[in-house]
């Protein structure tokens, strides 16, 4: 098994088996040292939900290094033969060792974790050529993945809420307080004061 930590969609079980049905031991942990952005362009929802390729509001969720901060994630182990297709789907991620602890602040086994790239490391170390670059990114999408003026994909926030909701007001409150956009600066709960219509209606009584 290799252990892994999900910090945004795979806050959701269900999202985590869709990808690796035979995952276990799925719980929650936290991460200390680290934040989440909304800094990196989710070539997905341009190539598979039609988002189009020159919206601002494009943005996937990623983690940074920050003194201080410690995010909630969900912890699960992976069959090794299945890490494949997890790799596969956070392709544009770099990868990263991390010392996980208990909600009780007890010491974990470390576990992976994906966190920021960068375009030239991104083209250098997973895409050979230019023509496997063409193909993941080129012919859906020209410009920089990485950015710092961009916006959550709307769907994807409202399923990382939800997410994060379904584990207890507690994990909501992390992901709102621990999560940023691309600008570094805006938090998602303050975010949300200005785009209340991004609150799923499941939780809009909590920010009542």
């Amino acid at each position: 098994m290799i252990s892994v930590v999900g910090f945004g969609s795979l806050l959701s079980e269900r999202s985590a088996r869709d990808t690796v049905p035979g995952l276990a031991n799925y719980r929650l942990v936290q991460v200390p040292g680290y934040r989440r952005i909304f800094n990196k362009v989710g070539i997905v929802f341009i190539a598979g939900h039609g988002q189009p390729a020159d919206s601002l509001e494009v943005s996937s969720c990623s983690t940074e290094p920050c003194k201080n901060t410690r995010i909630t994630v969900a912890r699960f182990d992976c069959p090794v033969e299945q890490f494949t297709e997890l790799y596969e789907r956070e392709h544009r991620y770099r990868w990263v060792e991390v010392e996980p602890v208990g909600l009780d602040g007890s010491p974990q086994p470390p576990a992976r974790m994906c966190t920021r790239y960068s375009d030239l490391e991104y083209r250098l170390n997973k895409c050979v050529t230019d023509e496997e670059y063409h193909e993941r990114v080129g012919r859906y999408y020209q410009g920089p993945i990485w950015r710092d003026d961009i916006l959550p994909f709307p769907r994807y926030l409202k399923f990382c809420l939800v997410s994060a909701a379904a584990h207890g007001s507690a994990v909501l409150d992390n992901f709102l307080d621990t999560s940023f956009l691309a600008d570094g600066n805006t938090s998602v709960r303050q975010y949300l004061v200005t785009r209340p219509d991004l609150i799923p209606s499941s939780l809009r009584e909590r920010f009542a």
